[in-house]
């Protein structure tokens, strides 16, 4: 058990090698899926109109994304790595109520995750019951996975060198969840407040996505910097 002020280094590296594959592998699958089909916009289009496929042919309002498949595991995965990320991370820390919260939030994010990858926006599901589950999915994924990592700088207060990580983790949060609201307000008002709901959405994900890529950084750089200098020593 690591005592308050340093870390245990393998778990933290597995877990930065974790989020670093699963980051890069939802932006490259959302690419993909993007490239794929005609007239997407970033700034416009929901990021889940990617996992989407029409029900029925001839409904010409449905959506129908060419390489659903792609985006589906897209989502499948980033919320898989960053929930094995969070468990190998929080092995490398002392136990406390920050630790069981991030380890708690990454749960709801991964669930989420899972949820939209599996409930697809645009299904007509309201028979059997699951068409509100894409939209608490999403909610889960992105609210948790932004929480998480407002948790992870909670964390890290104790670690005067993961300062960097502590400030990204308060702020990334900060613009993910306040990009949410505002894709909240978009959605119930019917407006378009400064930015489009694609941009919107995409500053509350993206913002999780960012954390995990700078988090793995962070721990790659002090890691190479401790080999280098051949000095044992608290990160």
């Amino acid at each position: 058990m690591a005592r308050p002020g340093e870390l245990t280094w393998e778990p933290l590296v597995t877990a930065a090698v974790l989020w670093a594959l699963g980051g890069t592998w939802y932006l490259l699958s959302e690419a993909v899926a993007a490239s794929a089909f005609p007239g997407y916009s970033y700034a416009r289009d929901y990021i889940s109109d990617l996992g989407a496929v029409r029900e029925n042919p001839l409904d010409e309002r449905s959506v129908d994304s060419p390489l659903a498949e792609v985006m589906n595991l897209g989502f499948l995965h980033q919320g898989l790595f960053f929930l094995l990320g969070a468990v190998f991370a929080v092995r490398a820390l002392p136990a406390g109520k920050a630790r069981a919260a991030f380890l708690a939030l990454a749960v709801v994010h991964a669930v989420g995750n899972v949820l939209v990858a599996t409930f697809h926006s645009g299904q007509q599901a309201a028979a059997d019951g699951t068409a509100a589950l894409h939209p608490v999915g999403a909610v889960m994924a992105i609210l948790g996975g932004n929480l998480a990592t407002v948790a992870a700088a909670l964390l890290l207060r104790h670690h005067a060198a993961a300062r960097f990580v502590r400030i990204a983790g308060f702020a990334l949060g900060g613009i993910g969840i306040t990009s949410l609201l505002a894709l909240g307000l978009n959605t119930a008002f019917g407006t378009t407040l400064l930015f489009e709901n694609g941009t919107w959405e995409r500053g509350s994900v993206y913002a999780i996505t960012t954390w995990q890529l700078v988090a793995a950084t962070a721990v790659f750089t002090a890691k190479c910097s401790r080999r280098g200098s051949g000095v044992r020593h608290s990160m």
